[in-house]
Order: C-alpha cells, then structure tokens, then sequence
C-alpha cells in the first residue's frame, strides 16, 4: 500500500479472545492489514458521559480522543477512515468537519438502534431509554457522514434505510476466524446431547426461556449450555443443563449431535450459526437465528419457529444422528463465512479507495 494508510477506529482492545461482536472486529483489523498493510489503530476505551452519549460520541469518545482523533485524520497520510461500528457515527461527523475529503467507511454489525429497541423492551427503564438515544443518535451520524455503508445482511441495510434514508452501499457477510481443533477430543456424554452457546446478553437470554418453557419438555435428548453471563437464566427442565463458561468449545462442539439457536429478537447475524458451521455441526434455529444467511444454508438446517416443530426437528436428528464432523456444513463456512470470503467482500469495499492486494 504504497503511500497510503488506513485508521482504523474501534473499540475493540486487541487483547480480548473474544467471540461475537469482538472476534468480528478483529478479524476486520486483521483482513485490513492483510490487504493494504498494517492499519494505523487508534483504539477507543472507557465510559461514556451522558451529554456527550446523547450527542452520538459513544464508546470513550470523550475530549481527549477528539482532540486525537482530529489531529490523526488531519494527517496526510491518512487516506481512508474505517470505523468499527455505526455506533461511532460520532467520530464519523468529527472526521468529516475536520477533514471534509477524506473517504469514510463504516463497518456496521448490526442495526444498533434496532438491537436497543429490543433491549429497551426486554428491560424497560431510564439508563436504557438513554442508551437507545445515544445510538439512535450515533448512527444518525453515521449514515449522514460516511462515504461508505457496509452491513451484514440485506435485512439489516433494510432497518437502516427504514430509519435513516440511507441503507448500506455493500453487503459483507459475517464471517469468523477458524477456531476450531480437528484434534480435540470430544466431550464425553453417557447420551447424545443438543449444544446452545452463547453470552448473557437479552436476546440469548429471552430465547432460552422459551426453549426451556416451550420445546425442552417434548425433546428426547438433553441440552447444555455454554457461555457466559447465563445464571440469571431461572430454573430448568432436568434436561437442560447449564454448563457455563469453557476454555475451549471445540470439544463440546465435536461431542454435539447438534447445534440449537433458539433466537426470537435481534438485529445483525448470529456469530453462533456460523460457528456451528465452521465445527461442521447442523442447526435447528429460529428464523431470526438465520436471518441474513443465505439460502443454502438455511436449506441444509432447520428452520423452526413453532416449539413443537422445533422439538420435532431435534428429535429427528438425533434418531439418525449425522457424522460427527459434517463436511457440507464445514463447506458452507468456508463459502461465505471464513476469512477468506470476508477478505474478497472488504476487498470490493476499499478498492474504491486505495489499492489492495491480490491473492
């Protein structure tokens, strides 16, 4: 990338595993460096303040990191602005008065307005009134002041264009950096069981409630579920087992029978759909847990809405349990959702604006 340099702004620390909105914004910086050399990162951190959270400078964008931001984009060797989120449509609008030529893209991974929307009615109350106002607010700005709009999905573009005017300008699907071990061993289960992962936040939580009420009792087979932040889950049927936070899942991945995404609200992609894929395992997911994959995908799962359908397509995997590592399912990961498939997409993205590497 001779004479040019990407900043790229996030809030992600670059030391955190991470998995989700993290493990995505990494492999963003990675991919970045992969195609137009070592980005220059400034990295946001801290707590917002109120009145500068209403203003859409969320995230730690405080004095301090304007006054920084400022002085980075003013410098001419700065040739492209990659902001990590819509929710830094903040430093968008900072970027963009301070340097008004400069190319902007905004990376987003979610409707986050929408994604607050849920949050505000999963828990009602003041704080969350203001956090869903500071994000409206943010991505407001984030779709005025970018040069460039890249969403996950279609649905997602969608939401942005219902609220803002403007949907995105390229489509980048989720994609993950490959973690699982071929050699794990598998977690040993006197049965078969069904595996759920994933972290404490709403939409999680909201979801297995149901499962536990609606499709567990009719399940012929026991379900864990890993992840953190999922105590506050309440009481379970006896077949459903909270396992917690694990060091690594590739071996409760390789000892699954299947992978379960009982999802009802959200916004964005589900990271847990593709990495069943990546561990070559088979979903039965609701329709929100598949939004934005593309068909092939959905086709070779189960998609179930109704628990009893759920229930039913659970019980019919494990009465002919697939191969343990299913390479139609590794297949569709490295299709559309591997590093090497974000790398071609983000390629299409910054080939407007600054030469990048070929394969």
């Amino acid at each position: 990338m001779a004479g040019s340099r990407v900043l790229l702004l996030t809030g992600y620390d670059g030391e955190r595993p991470g998995g989700g909105r993290e493990g995505l914004s990494r492999l963003i910086e990675t991919v970045l460096g992969d195609l137009a050399g070592p980005p220059d990162v400034m990295r946001l951190a801290g707590r917002t303040a109120a009145l500068d959270g209403l203003r859409g400078r969320l995230g730690g964008l405080d004095g301090v990191a304007a006054a920084e931001l400022r002085a980075r984009v003013a410098d001419p060797a700065t040739t492209v602005l990659v902001c990590d989120g819509s929710q830094l449509g903040g430093a968008a609008a900072l970027a963009r008065a301070a340097r008004p030529d400069l190319p902007i893209i905004t990376f987003c991974h979610n409707c986050e307005t929408q994604f607050f929307v849920d949050a505000l009615r999963a828990a009602p109350g003041l704080k969350a009134a203001g956090v869903l106002a500071g994000h409206w607010q943010a991505e407001r700005l984030a779709m005025r002041h970018s040069s460039k709009v890249v969403a996950l999905s279609q649905r997602d573009s969608a939401e942005l264009a219902r609220r803002f005017g403007r949907g995105a300008d390229a489509v980048v699907p989720l994609a993950l950096e490959d973690a699982r071990d071929p050699a794990a061993e598998p977690e040993r289960r006197a049965e078969p069981y069904a595996l759920f992962v994933g972290g404490g936040f709403f939409g999680n939580l909201e979801g297995l409630r149901w499962y536990a009420r609606a499709v567990a009792p009719s399940l012929k087979v026991r379900t864990l579920v890993v992840g953190r932040g999922l105590e506050g889950l309440g009481p379970l049927p006896a077949n459903v087992e909270l396992v917690g936070p694990v060091e690594n899942l590739s071996p409760w991945y390789a000892g699954a029978a299947l992978v379960v995404a009982p999802v009802l609200s959200g916004s964005g992609m589900k990271t847990k759909v593709a990495e069943a894929l990546m561990h070559g395992k088979r979903v039965v997911g609701t329709k929100e847990a598949f939004a934005g994959y593309e068909a092939a995908v959905v086709a070779a799962n189960h998609l179930c809405d109704d628990p009893q359908d759920f229930a039913a397509a659970i019980n019919a995997v494990v009465a002919q349990p697939p191969p343990a590592f299913d390479p139609a399912m590794r297949a569709l990961y490295e299709a559309r959702h591997s590093p090497s498939a974000f790398r071609d997409g983000l390629a299409a993205v910054l080939a407007d604006y600054l030469p990048v590497t070929s394969r």
